[in-house]
């Protein structure tokens, strides 16, 4: 926490792979992010937060489709594009209007959120374009030398992507399949199916 407070990165487990972090009070350390992970500052970030929907105020408003999804899945591998808080920015929302939102039911993870006091801006702890790592060791070897801190929680407990779920459109879509599959996501929405536009580990 204190790594990240003082505006360093964290590698850290998620319920699906090792991500990296930065508090999302810090532009610069978010900055570092990107440049870490050589990603583009024109691609978003994903922003995790506590277990708890009240949490995600002022930094996302929740369209219905996904209040409905939050109150149905509960914290899991997903993560839910909604539009941005109204008068909040960071260069974690690359210039759009949306955010990617996740509350992965992770202890170690959620403690250091809640020590924080702050949602962290995050994503996969490795270079762009290559696998996402599910061990910390395989953070480490991508990621180490850019990072203040990493914590070693074991081996992730799914091993894919989260599935990106938009549901900034209506009716919402599946940006990405990973961990999620698509047919209870599209149950959960009330829908028969729902359209996937790649699936975790294909590029696109």
């Amino acid at each position: 926490m204190a790594a990240l407070r003082a505006g360093g990165l964290a590698i850290i487990a998620t319920d699906t792979v090792y991500g990296v972090a930065a508090d999302i009070r810090r532009d610069d350390a978010v900055r570092a992010l990107y440049e870490a992970k050589r990603k583009s500052a024109d691609e978003p970030l994903q922003l995790l937060f506590p277990a708890d929907r009240d949490a995600l105020a002022p930094y996302a408003r929740l369209s219905r489709d996904a209040a409905r999804l939050i109150d149905a899945l509960g914290p899991g591998p997903w993560t839910i594009i909604t539009p941005a808080g109204e008068g909040w920015s960071s260069p974690a929302l690359a210039g759009g209007a949306t955010v990617g939102v996740r509350m992965p039911p992770v202890a170690t993870l959620q403690a250091v959120l809640a020590g924080l006091g702050a949602p962290v801006a995050a994503s996969s702890a490795n270079r762009h374009g290559d696998a996402s790592p599910t061990t910390c060791a395989q953070a480490l070897d991508s990621l180490g030398p850019y990072c203040a801190a990493a914590i070693d929680d074991g081996p992730t407990s799914h091993g894919l992507d989260s599935s990106v779920i938009d549901c900034s459109v209506t009716p919402p879509r599946i940006l990405r399949e990973g961990a999620l599959p698509a047919d209870t996501i599209a149950g959960h929405l009330g829908l028969a199916g729902i359209e996937v536009v790649r699936r975790a580990g294909v590029q696109g």
